[in-house]
């Protein structure tokens, strides 16, 4: 066996150092809350004019419309399809942005920009982009984003979700139930950027017939996402519970329906959580050990 040199001892103890030595926090952040919904006032490059994002963790990157990309000054990069809810657009990148929050400076970030961007009340998303470089803690009860370097850190009181990102998304186990006695397991998207309790992506709808199972729709309408709209309806479910959370009993529900790309889309996870639900409790998304840890707040239920 070769000895080790310097160099190599060296980076092992840094390793070991980062991975053993205690998360410290980097920034709290303020955030305003309308509906659940978290929204950060930050400033993009040198544009002057403070913006106000939508936290959204159902999204990978940041985005912005048309017209303020124009307006700050966004230079175009690279073009690619994006996913968004019921179908996909074509969209083009900026890189290379700063974004500031007070004294922290979130460097080097890609800028998707549609053509169309329906997040009322915000100019645009900042997405999961934050939980992939920082451990992110969202406390509903002090309005505050906070970010902690990576390393051990510790909740207590509540309960961990264990989560995948197959594909640059936090995907959680559920169980819904449309009738007591007709549980449907499934994987969905954690989602701060969706404004309901709990969509079902049409997939899914059809494999369990959800929409012919006992399902009294009490409403219809549609989903818009980026300038795709899909048709839905809206009811009650019996009940839904995600991973060992105690479940929640008659809550509403959305149901995609049939019709243009929703027909023959298929994302690859069956729903997507939003804040109706998870503005319940406050959370924490840890990277390192694919967990979203949840404890209820004190508007919760």
């Amino acid at each position: 066996m070769k000895s080790m040199n310097k160099k190599a001892i060296a980076l092992m103890v840094a390793l070991c150092f980062c991975v053993f030595a205690n998360a410290k926090e980097v920034v709290r952040i303020p955030f305003e809350s309308r509906n659940g919904t978290i929204i950060l006032t930050v400033k993009l490059n040198d544009f002057p004019r403070p913006l106000k994002l939508l936290f959204d963790t159902g999204a990978d990157g940041m985005a912005v419309g048309q017209g303020l990309a124009d307006s700050i000054g966004l230079k175009v990069t690279r073009t690619q399809k994006a996913s968004v809810v019921g179908g996909s657009v074509d969209i083009a990148v900026s890189g290379g942005n700063t974004v500031h929050m007070g004294d922290f400076n979130f460097k080097n970030q890609s800028v998707a920009i549609f053509k169309e961007m329906n997040k009322e009340g915000t100019d645009g998303i900042i997405g999961n982009t934050l939980a992939r470089h920082y451990i992110v803690k969202v406390d509903y009860d002090r309005k505050e984003l906070l970010l902690y370097n990576f390393g051990e850190y510790e909740e207590k009181g509540g309960t961990a979700i264990p989560f995948s990102i197959p594909s640059g998304l936090f995907i959680i186990p559920g169980t819904l139930s449309i009738t007591a006695d007709k549980p449907h397991t499934g994987n969905f998207v954690f989602d701060t950027g969706a404004a309901y309790n709990l969509i079902c992506f049409r997939p899914f709808v059809k494999q369990h017939k959800l929409l012919v199972s006992g399902f009294k729709a009490d409403s219809h309408g549609s989903t818009v996402s980026m300038g795709m709209n899909t048709p839905t309806f809206a009811g009650m479910a019996s009940a839904f519970s995600f991973s060992t959370v105690r479940p929640i009993k008659n809550m509403s529900v959305t149901l995609m329906a049939g019709g243009g790309q929703s027909e023959s889309w298929n994302p690859g996870f069956d729903g997507s959580v939003g804040v109706g639900l998870i503005s319940r409790y406050n959370f924490t998304i840890n990277m390192q050990k694919k967990e979203i840890y949840i404890i209820a707040n004190k508007t919760a239920f």
